[in-house]
């Protein structure tokens, strides 16, 4: 019989979110209702279309930043808007399994058209209470990090093999 004890199991690796919003207030609220509801998340904020670019491709400052399991994106940006970098996301082939969640103060029926056919994962409305917003952050969580099952982190290295063997079967046999 195992003693729990001196069980070796794993540890559980940290569930990495990147936050693309222009508002401090909002990012302060999200960090912390986000830690609240588990100890193994960590939140990342960006404020800007173009910083969020950097860090998802691993630019500049952001060079040694690990996998992102989840990129939470506000609509409305300085620069990019979150739409464009929806774009960007879902048309790379290192970036377009990672999960995309739109949270934004404003949003219209068409809005949610364009970001659902642009790939987006799920689409929220931030609530006008703090109550409110921080109750949609623990129920956010709970669903990313409790009942869904994530792809692995696509490498560059992982689909260039992929590409190679694809070619060399569609080579002629000589």
């Amino acid at each position: 019989m195992n003693d729990a004890s001196t069980d070796t199991a794993a540890p559980i690796p940290p569930f990495d979110i990147l936050l693309v919003d222009d508002s401090s207030v909002d990012a302060q609220i999200f960090e912390t209702a986000l830690k609240e509801s588990s100890s193994r998340v960590r939140v990342y904020w960006v404020a800007s279309g173009e910083e969020a670019m950097d860090f998802l491709f691993q630019r500049r400052r952001f060079e040694k930043i690990g996998s992102i399991k989840l990129v939470v994106l506000d609509i409305h940006l300085p620069g990019q808007d979150g739409f464009e970098i929806l774009r960007q996301i879902k048309s790379d082939p290192n970036l377009n399994r990672t999960p995309v969640a739109m949270l934004t103060s404003v949003g219209s029926q068409d809005e949610i058209d364009l970001a659902y056919s642009l790939g987006v994962n799920a689409y929220f409305r931030k609530p006008a209470t703090f109550q409110s917003y921080a109750e949609l952050l623990r129920v956010m969580a709970q669903h990313w990090l409790d009942h869904v099952e994530l792809p692995r982190p696509q490498s560059r290295r992982s689909l260039l093999s992929r590409e190679q063997r694809m070619e060399r079967e569609l080579e002629p046999e000589s």
